[in-house]
């Protein structure tokens, strides 16, 4: 069964631009069409979301500026992988855990 990647980037006001992602166990064979479904309903806008909110690693390379910093993440996609796991989570309990973002 292949696991899930969860592919997600950070932008600051200036476009600078960190890329990130995080690979969970997929036992269930959830498809990637329903992980991101489920997932987009509980985005800011659906796309946005802060990473540690869900557990997930901020990717805040620079140091923090807050003239162009922030902490909203955007989702690009999951997709199948045959990448070892980076997350203790399966795919389904990262999905339930969620809470849904900001309404804006």
């Amino acid at each position: 069964m292949k696991n899930i990647r969860l592919n997600y980037r950070y932008r600051d006001a200036h476009n600078y631009k960190e890329f990130g992602s995080v690979v969970f166990v997929n036992p269930t064979g959830m498809s990637v069409k329903v992980a991101t479904a489920l997932l987009r309903k509980k985005l800011i806008s659906e796309e946005f979301f802060v990473p540690q909110d869900w557990g997930l690693p901020r990717l805040h390379a620079r140091p923090y500026d807050p003239e162009a910093d922030h902490e909203w993440h955007e989702f690009e996609e999951f997709e199948n992988t045959d990448e070892a796991a980076t997350d203790r989570r399966e795919i389904v309990e990262f999905l339930e855990g969620v809470v849904k973002g900001y309404v804006i």
